[in-house]
């Protein structure tokens, strides 16, 4: 029997990008067009998708956007097609007439992630549009440059709910325990301050980040909290694999033993 991902794959570029322009912006049709054509990855579908980006109608440049994303996706960044000319396809969308595209092209700048899409995001980190601010915390991810961590730092006073989460969690994973050489400047005082500030946020998933993010570093403060958390029924998997990582376990490890770990960790045991 025949799916209706058969059916699209089987589908010329052109009638793909015809796809991506129906419906509401957000249904699954439309976007399950773009992530086919993300997958073929041909010179033809970026041909495609940079005359479209030329296009008089919002839509069709958003899409096109939306492609140039991920064109390649899967493959180092290095190692993707035409990538230089997708991040500056999308840096020039920055200063777009249409919201929509904006939004599109910060999202773009966020998956591709270079140094100049990192640039171009922080001077967006205020923009009016709180879906842009939160393209530009996922796009400081793996950012070890000092703007980048301040900009996540900022934004993780955002008034947006998942602005504020994900700016926590981007600076939260930022420090790596198993000792790959990454800067003291991923671990500070002002880095371990910005976490616990949102220890008290309202948004439950912002604190459980910043749990997380402080008990990565070995903070006290975090280990005590991330134990109550696994000794408690607010238990969840990331409780569970945060815990694993700091005592350097697998993540199927039992949780008692986990339990027992945390707290020999910090001296009760």
């Amino acid at each position: 029997m025949e799916t209706g991902g058969d059916k699209q794959a089987m589908k010329s570029a052109d009638e793909l990008f015809l796809d991506s322009f129906e419906g509401e912006y957000d249904d699954d049709a439309p976007w399950d067009a773009v992530r086919v054509l993300r997958r073929r990855n041909t010179d033809e579908v970026f041909q495609l998708a940079a005359a479209y980006c030329r296009s008089a109608i919002p839509r069709h440049r958003a899409r096109a956007l939306d492609v140039l994303a991920q064109l390649g996706a899967g493959k180092p960044l290095p190692e993707r097609p035409h990538f230089g000319e997708c991040v500056s396809i999308s840096l020039a969308h920055l200063g777009d007439d249409d919201p929509l595209v904006i939004r599109s092209a910060a999202w773009a700048l966020a998956h591709l992630n270079d140094s100049r899409a990192v640039s171009a995001l922080i001077e967006m980190r205020q923009d009016p549009d709180p879906d842009v601010r939160w393209a530009v915390a996922c796009g400081m991810a793996n950012s070890e440059r000092p703007d980048a961590i301040s900009t996540l730092m900022e934004l993780m006073e955002d008034q947006n709910d998942e602005v504020r989460n994900w700016s926590t969690f981007q600076l939260g994973v930022a420090y790596d325990l198993g000792g790959s050489g990454r800067p003291a400047t991923l671990d500070s005082t002002e880095i371990r301050d910005a976490l616990r500030k949102r220890l008290n946020d309202s948004f439950s998933d912002v604190r459980a980040e910043a749990i997380w993010g402080l008990a990565q570093r070995r903070d006290r403060d975090g280990l005590q909290l991330l134990l109550e958390r696994l000794d408690s029924e607010r238990q969840g998997r990331g409780d569970v694999t945060t815990t694993a990582e700091v005592l350097e376990l697998a993540f199927d490890t039992p949780v008692e033993d986990l339990r027992r770990g945390l707290r020999t960790l910090l001296g009760g045991e």
